[in-house]
């Protein structure tokens, strides 16, 4: 059966002369071709179809494709599409353009003559790109909550406000964007980023994932970049590319023209994402400054209003919801920021936390507040009454040492049948001097005993219920059972009175260490003879000076830290089979990760014996997990299939 290829022509629906244009943000020859392609990518075919495409010469749409419903069958139907067309292109050149069948010459008519070298090199590019449609609408819709927030905030800052679109590429506006490799939220933060430019990034509150929080950062970031690389496109595209490498990419082609360095940088990680993210960004730009024109029933919805009680002192949710009378979906509505962890159990939102409700009047929001104020916790400020995350290596013994607590005592309070059921990763709650203790042991629980029980790799053994007379017992919910700390090394060994040592692990930097410890950056250097500007890499053995309260509060943050991260990836993705991946002649493990866009603590822990070095050989085979997107997908360029 023949194959018909369908020719589409690249006239877009608006003009671009009609476009007011800021000279700041140029679209001329090559770059024009490329918004263009990506402006029918977002009104013209939706997440159900694809373009089958050149990836370099964007002009060159080979064919629409509806898609297969289902994940599997859209990757191996990907394939079938693109290997038929590098077939056809393939058979162009050997016959010269002579004696062409009817799908030869449908092609022809879309390509155009071609050198036999052009055609084969044709043949290497054809790449799929899915349509956006009816994403781009759900993200034109979100944005409008948001908006004129983000208006004023870029006017305020002079920044211009084309800018104001840029979660459209970055996140569609949506809020619970989470990446791969762990950016989170409209602006698409990474942890470290994030931290850098002021935003809190913790077990209970991640302001990434507040709108109007990040739109702050966002500006700051987005302004520090403009002045490093004094241009608007090369600071778009350093945000998706980081501004050393953009850097390294203007000296490498010798000018600060994007359309020069898009076409003659061969960076790379410089690749189509990164190629085309300046012209993604210029393609919603031109939609959204007249988004009626591409989608004739679109209105405008209204924005986001609300009021706020600044908390005068830590509160859980449960204390505030019986004040307040909201449903979990409501407070989760006007309070992004809040992770699910404060949801699941019992911690505490921090004292100054902005949390917002529905537009209340004045008088009534007076009231919320006296009330609230007269809350009496009467766990809060307890000496013992809180929790500890066991990391690996840890017993039960070792907490109770720390915490100058009866081993017996942790074990009944929690509910723990056998010593053998913790596992790295678990949080224990630490019972307080009032905490009533339920009498579950009939017998003490000695240090040996606790040496003699291995520790078990999650999923662990459901915690078993305790008996109903016993209310005053603490349970212990079960994480997640792919959530745990079995590969990390979080251990602190102690060296002296209050100095201890420790390993620097995945995604963790000084600003961190000094934050978990509740001390000053500089007092780690000073420690470890490090001179202000000299980085620091994972493995790396640092000291660090705490006091008892400190070497508690380090264990436990920086513990929630690495299970946060993992947390936010499970609930945003999930596992759909394993890989394999060979190192090749001149690999390394951070090109690897980026290529295979997954972060070093997935990779790790899929290894069989969950390690894995940056000392790589070629041949060696590393495992890696498929991924899936559990809800809407927030890429705006897809990787290829």
């Amino acid at each position: 059966m023949r194959y018909l290829l369908i020719l589409f022509f690249l006239s877009s629906s608006i003009s671009a002369e009609t476009f007011h244009r800021n000279p700041e943000f140029p679209v001329k020859g090559s770059m024009r071709t490329r918004v263009d392609f990506w402006k029918k990518v977002y009104t013209q075919i939706t997440t159900e179809e694809g373009f089958i495409h050149d990836q370099n010469d964007l002009s060159v749409i080979y064919k629409k494709i509806r898609l297969s419903k289902n994940r599997r069958g859209r990757r191996a139907q990907s394939r079938k599409e693109k290997n038929i067309i590098r077939g056809l292109l393939r058979s162009i050149a050997k016959k010269d353009y002579k004696n062409l069948n009817k799908d030869e010459t449908a092609l022809e008519t879309i390509i155009g003559k071609r050198s036999k070298k052009e055609l084969y090199s044709m043949a290497k590019d054809v790449r799929i790109q899915y349509g956006l449609r009816d994403r781009y609408y759900r993200g034109l819709i979100r944005s409008y909550s948001y908006l004129k927030y983000i208006e004023k905030v870029f006017s305020d800052l002079k920044i211009p406000h084309e800018l104001t679109y840029l979660p459209h590429v970055e996140s569609s506006f949506n809020y619970h964007a989470y990446s791969k490799v762990g950016a989170a939220g409209i602006w698409q933060f990474m942890r470290s980023t994030a931290r850098i430019y002021g935003l809190k990034v913790g077990y209970i509150v991640d302001e990434r994932r507040d709108p109007l929080k990040a739109t702050k950062a966002a500006a700051r970031l987005l302004r520090d970049n403009h002045r490093l690389l004094k241009t608007w496109p090369l600071a778009l595209t350093a945000y998706n590319h980081g501004p050393r490498s953009v850097s390294r990419a203007v000296k490498k082609v010798g000018t600060t023209e994007i359309n020069e360095i898009i076409e003659n940088y061969g960076g790379r990680r410089f690749g189509f994402a990164s190629k085309n993210f300046y012209a993604t960004f210029m393609a919603t730009v031109e939609i959204s400054e007249n988004p009626e024109g591409y989608f004739p029933s679109f209105k405008k919805p209204k924005p986001y209003v609300f009021s706020s009680i600044i908390l005068t002192k830590p509160y859980t949710l449960s204390q505030i919801k019986g004040e307040l009378k909201l449903s979990d979906t409501l407070i989760k509505e006007y309070n992004p920021a809040i992770r699910k962890a404060a949801y699941r159990a019992n911690l505490y939102l921090p004292k100054g936390f902005e949390f917002r409700i529905p537009v209340t009047e004045e008088s009534k929001l007076s009231k919320i507040k006296v009330a609230l104020s007269k809350i009496k916790d009467k766990f809060l400020g307890r000496k013992g009454g809180q929790s500890h995350i066991i990391t690996k290596g840890e017993s039960l013994y070792d907490i109770s040492r720390i915490y100058k607590v009866s081993l017996s005592d942790i074990v009944r309070f929690n509910n723990i049948p056998n010593p053998s059921l913790i596992y790295a990763g678990m949080r224990v709650k630490i019972p307080g001097k009032k905490d009533t203790i339920p009498l579950i042991a009939s017998r003490k629980i000695t240090k040996k005993e606790v040496s003699k029980a291995p520790q078990i790799k999650a999923p662990a053994p459901k915690v078993v219920e305790p008996p109903k007379k016993i209310a005053t017992a603490v349970v212990v919910k079960e994480l997640n059972p792919k959530v745990n700390l079995e590969s990390y090394h979080l251990e602190l060994k102690k060296i002296n009175k209050n100095t201890y040592q420790f390993r620097i692990e995945t995604e963790e930097t000084l600003g961190h260490f000094a934050d978990w410890g509740g001390i000053k950056t500089q007092r780690i250097r000073n420690l470890n003879r490090l001179k202000y500007g000299r980085s620091i890499h994972m493995g790396q053995k640092l000291k660090i000076s705490l006091n008892e309260d400190q070497h508690k509060k380090f264990l436990n943050e920086r513990a929630e830290y690495h299970l946060s991260i993992q947390e936010d990836f499970y609930e945003t993705f999930e596992i759909q089979g394993e890989l394999t991946y060979t190192v090749k002649r001149g690999d390394n493990l951070t090109e690897i990760l980026q290529e295979l866009k997954l972060p070093y603590w997935l990779l790790r822990k899929n290894q069989p014996d969950g390690k894995l070095s940056d000392k790589l050989f070629v041949g060696q085979k590393i495992k890696y997990p498929k991924i899936a997107t559990k809800g809407e997908e927030t890429s705006q360029i897809p990787e290829e299939s």
